[in-house]
């Protein structure tokens, strides 16, 4: 696909990401954190087994092996690269996401809105690592997901329905609004489809490495 018409599309799919968000703070957030208010402390436990330092340590392990598993055989299998390059993207936008972009937004999750801070908005240049938006849970996921998509074609099913599931899950266990969801699947699109077509770009330039 031409660079011109990938930056249509993505400006396409920003405005209704942007849409889909606004949509989700007027209506949608506040209501439906709020039916699953009680599962905040229901799911403690899996939320802490499926934190981001968890994740980023599955990832950084994986892309070691994958690493060591080069150094020593010389190559690897197309799909073994794609893992590479789809944790490679996944651990670069958790990073942008968690240092640049919630600092920058500054949303509460929705457990620190419903303890009585009254702001479920934005609260701009005022955010930490443990602010909700984007969703750093979809980001990484998002990322890892659309990257082997690109670059394993095969996969999509699959993927697309796990990441639906993760999706539900995170605004079921009240850990995000719907809007954190939608923000980080943009986000981490965007970072996995860029990491895809960088590769092909090398492959096609240089050849399979």
């Amino acid at each position: 696909m031409a660079f011109g018409r990938l930056c249509k599309v993505w400006c396409g799919l920003l405005v209704a990401t942007l849409i889909g968000i606004a949509i989700s703070i007027r209506w949608i957030d506040v209501p439906v954190a709020l039916i699953f208010l009680t599962n905040a402390n229901r799911f403690t436990a899996l939320g802490v087994g499926l934190g981001s330092a968890v994740l980023v340590a599955g990832e950084m392990v994986l892309i070691a092996v994958l690493a060591i598993a080069r150094m020593v055989r010389g190559d690897l299998p197309e799909f073994a690269k794609a893992l590479f390059v789809a944790c490679c993207a996944s651990l670069s936008a958790f990073v942008a996401n968690d240092y640049v972009l919630k600092l920058i937004f500054g949303r509460h999750a929705p457990s620190v809105l419903f303890q009585g801070v009254p702001n479920h908005v934005f609260n701009f240049f005022e955010g930490n690592q443990q602010s909700s938006f984007p969703s750093g849970h979809m980001v990484m996921a998002t990322a890892f997901a659309v990257a082997m998509m690109r670059l394993q074609p095969r996969t999509w099913l699959a993927l697309v329905i796990l990441l639906g599931i993760g999706a539900a899950a995170l605004v079921i266990g009240d850990w995000h609004f719907v809007g954190d969801i939608i923000a980080g699947a943009f986000v981490g699109g965007t970072a996995g489809f860029v990491a895809g077509e960088l590769w092909l770009e090398h492959v096609q330039r240089h050849g399979p490495t």
